[in-house]
């Protein structure tokens, strides 16, 4: 009986491809925006989810969509060329936190937009 990528226990998947890595745990967690005892909590998971296998695989360098072809339905395209393996210049850090600083203010001008609203909708009833 042939063993379908549904049938397949996630985190072991996610174990093997850790060991083969060069990277200690710790700083796969890390990269994968986790820590080492996640990690291994995520290990455990039968049915780990596509979105922390992504992330994973985008730390690892690791396409989890050889094994789970179906995870491709699920895995944001974000920052699709982006290289997680490529070490950035201290010029390229400050451009990319700019930029998140700059969305961040954009995002909290928009939310206080929406609250002033609100304010003002239940002040005049």
């Amino acid at each position: 009986m042939k063993e379908t990528s549904k049938n397949i226990h996630r985190g072991s998947v996610l174990g093997k491809a850790v060991q083969q890595s060069e990277l200690s745990k710790t700083v796969i967690a890390k990269k994968a925006g986790y820590n080492r005892t996640s990690l291994y909590n995520h290990i455990k998971l039968e049915d780990l989810s596509f979105e922390i296998l992504e992330k994973y695989g985008k730390a690892l360098g690791y396409d989890f969509t050889q094994v789970f072809p179906e995870m491709i339905r699920y895995i944001s395209f974000e920052d699709a060329k982006a290289d997680y393996n490529e070490s950035l210049t201290f010029d390229q850090l400050l451009k990319q936190r700019d930029s998140w600083r700059d969305k961040y203010y954009d995002l909290l001008e928009k939310y206080n937009r929406v609250i002033e609203e609100k304010l003002a909708l239940n002040q005049s009833k």
